[in-house]
């Protein structure tokens, strides 16, 4: 992978949304590295908002810096105090095709850029920020596009209406993307060891069918782990390729209804932060 400097984030300022933009190179942007160094207002905890943008439109985020960590460090990615990946591939997939499918093909996208935005809310100090880009080859012939190398890894978020009832369903129009995996934060009683948190089970269907059956959370981390996964805090992990195959992504291109059950021990709010395989412009 070609790591190459993109240019300085403008503005860069307490309170202060900083905007860069990906140059156009001719190859496939596979993740984006933000950097904070040295004494700084700027921190992981004080990044609100983190967003990429093709054109006007919105593929990964928004979603906060903390939230971002807890991505990374749920797939092993490794973490730093001043750095934070936008990470589009999947380094553990079980293939060339596994782990470089998600990256973004610079010249299909025509004449639209790649932003990438971040929001910086503290309230004093001198905030520092830069970042740079991984790259590699193309993954299709811009003169002969082949479908597998039209499909980006999006980040996408969700608040799922639960009105405070302890019993949630939530149905998404995913629109025939490939769900990778969901993660559902919350903000109530915390899971630690062999006891579930407050969102105590997950049930998903598919046109009807049973797909993820109740299962608890404390033996959903269980599955994770034997993956080398990292089960996160106030988080319940519904991962279909946790064992790194790709295939079992959830395919919702024949998906005429979705359904997420939710059981809570108590009244919640529920946030969705959906990783999926999609086409540009489509979610």
């Amino acid at each position: 992978m070609i790591q190459l400097d993109l240019p300085p984030f403008n503005p860069v300022a307490n309170s202060t949304r900083a905007t860069t933009q990906v140059q156009r190179w001719a190859m496939t942007l596979g993740r984006i590295v933000l950097c904070f160094p040295g004494v700084n207002s700027l921190t992981k905890a004080t990044i609100s908002e983190v967003v990429v943008k093709i054109g006007a439109r919105v593929i990964f985020g928004p979603i906060s810096g903390t939230e971002l960590d807890k991505l990374n460090k749920y797939r092993g990615i490794y973490d730093q105090a001043d750095h934070l990946t936008i990470d589009l591939t999947e380094r553990d997939g079980l293939s060339v095709i596994a782990k470089e499918i998600g990256g973004i093909d610079l010249p299909a996208l025509g004449d639209e850029d790649v932003f990438v935005e971040v929001m910086n809310t503290a309230a004093s100090g001198t905030p520092a920020l830069y970042a740079w880009g991984g790259f590699t080859a193309l993954q299709f012939d811009p003169a002969k596009p082949a479908f597998d190398g039209q499909l980006i890894h999006k980040v996408l978020s969700y608040q799922i209406p639960s009105s405070g009832g302890t019993n949630v369903t939530w149905m998404p129009d995913f629109k025939g993307a490939l769900i990778k995996r969901i993660h559902f934060s919350y903000a109530g009683t915390d899971w630690s060891g062999s006891t579930n948190g407050n969102l105590q089970r997950v049930e998903a269907k598919k046109n009807g069918t049973v797909i993820h059956s109740r299962i608890q959370c404390f033996n959903q981390r269980f599955i994770l782990q034997e993956q080398k996964k990292v089960p996160q805090s106030k988080m319940y992990h519904l991962d279909w390729i946790y064992d790194n195959v790709n295939s079992a992504a959830l395919d919702t291109r024949d998906a005429r209804a979705l359904e997420f059950n939710f059981m809570l021990g108590a009244g919640d709010t529920i946030k969705a932060i959906v990783e999926c395989l999609d086409l540009p412009r489509n979610l």
